[in-house]
């Protein structure tokens, strides 16, 4: 596995390979180290030594480098940050990269999602999507896999990326119990791996049988996983679940509900809660339709947020009020979502989006939900976002364009 992840953004140079690294310790200096600790002020000309992943010293670069004796890596006037966490990806859909237009609107991205060959996992495509997320910055890639979990997650461990793979619950079919109906390539896995690094998701409100969803969440609840969801993304979506009105509606009529479908007559938000699916655990996934009831909602159960804004720009489905959330007190992340609704897999691109378009969006704050908070929300607090001796992040390049952000 490579000892750490490093790009610089602003270059657009081809993806470094970091294969020769291998097994062996590595020191790198810069002129600022920004660990992500609570309470951690930056560092200034600072060192951190790693091997592996693993983060074995970080401090004043004379200090911490005092008797050692292994390759330095010096990065000059840059800025050294915690490996990144990717909270929402669909690393099985790398083969539908530019395949959809952009600026159509969700229902007609799904209709043309869905006339595509999503069953087929390409391995040249999805090995290159992991090396571009490793290339630019990324230590951990929250997975979506639908049908060839197990694939992609060989995958991210030839690339040497850390990983949660979120086996997606999809359709209305009740559950048989209360276990998920994992697919074969899954129990292909060693059992350790299986336990460190699978979970499940359901896919949406719109498109799962509510038991089903239920039996999903009680058994993340059980064995201490975190739980993802897509929720509020779109506005059929909300429309769908008000009253059954609208295109999107019509579409699912065609192919997933059920004919005694009835809409709750709630918001997205509302629907989930009153089915017992937000609590601290839960990742919802985009929010961009959601009002201050709702927001509220998220606040008081501790959900944390994945945006995805890139995404919700490409499809076409609006834009998250990331100052309503931020100042209701959400734990908000950021994930690129799949390539067949971005451009690139480049969660620092994400940031540019944010900065860009949400003038009260820090870069330090934007830093936190590529680290701190998705590590605590997906259960690996104890390994990712901090540059701190023991932690396995790894250490990314913050890009140069960014330094002043």
């Amino acid at each position: 596995m490579p000892p750490f992840v490093l790009s610089d953004a602003s270059q657009p140079a081809a993806p470094q390979s970091l294969s020769d690294w291998n097994g062996r310790i590595t020191a790198h200096v810069a002129r600022r180290v920004m660990t992500m600790a609570p309470g951690a002020t930056p560092l200034v000309d600072a060192a951190v030594i790693v091997r592996d992943r693993e983060i074995l010293a970080v401090g004043p670069r004379r200090s911490t480098l005092a008797g050692f004796s292994g390759p330095i890596q010096d990065h000059g006037p840059a800025t050294l940050v915690p490996g990144l966490i990717n909270a929402h990806c669909h690393l099985e859909l790398a083969h539908l990269r530019g395949a959809i237009p952009s600026g159509l609107g969700f229902a007609e991205w799904v209709r043309r999602l869905v006339a595509l060959p999503m069953g087929v996992f390409d391995q040249d495509a999805t090995q290159a999507a992991a090396r571009e997320m490793r290339t630019s910055g990324t230590a951990c890639v929250a997975d979506i896999a639908t049908r060839h979990p197990g694939a992609a997650a060989r995958t991210f461990i030839r690339e040497g990326l850390d990983f949660i793979s979120f086996f997606e619950e999809f359709g209305f079919t009740p559950p048989k119990g209360d276990t998920p109906s994992w697919p074969a390539d899954l129990h292909e896995l060693p059992h350790g791996l299986f336990a460190a690094h699978v979970s499940v998701a359901g896919h949406a409100l719109y498109s799962t049988h509510p038991e089903r969803l239920r039996a999903a969440k009680a058994w993340a609840a059980r064995h201490g996983k975190p739980f993802s969801l897509h929720l509020a993304e779109h506005l059929g979506e909300v429309a769908l679940l008000a009253d059954g009105t609208g295109d999107f509606a019509e579409l699912l009529r065609k192919r997933v509900l059920p004919r005694d479908f009835r809409p709750p007559g709630r918001s997205p938000v509302a629907h989930a809660d009153a089915l017992g699916l937000l609590d601290e655990h839960t990742l919802v996934v985009h929010g961009v339709h959601v009002d201050d009831a709702d927001i509220r909602t998220l606040a008081g159960r501790g959900c944390g947020v994945c945006l995805c804004p890139r995404s919700n720009a490409y499809i076409g489905v609006g834009r998250a009020p990331v100052e309503k959330l931020a100042a209701a007190g959400v734990r908000l992340c950021l994930g690129t979502d799949s390539p067949a609704s971005n451009t690139d897999l480049d969660l620092w691109n994400e940031v540019r989006y944010l900065l860009q378009h949400w003038e009260r969006f820090s870069l330090v704050a934007a830093l936190a939900a590529l680290t701190t908070t998705p590590a605590r929300l997906l259960g690996r607090e104890n390994s990712l976002g901090m540059l701190e001796p023991g932690m396995r992040s790894g250490v990314a390049l913050l890009p140069i364009d960014l330094e002043d952000a």
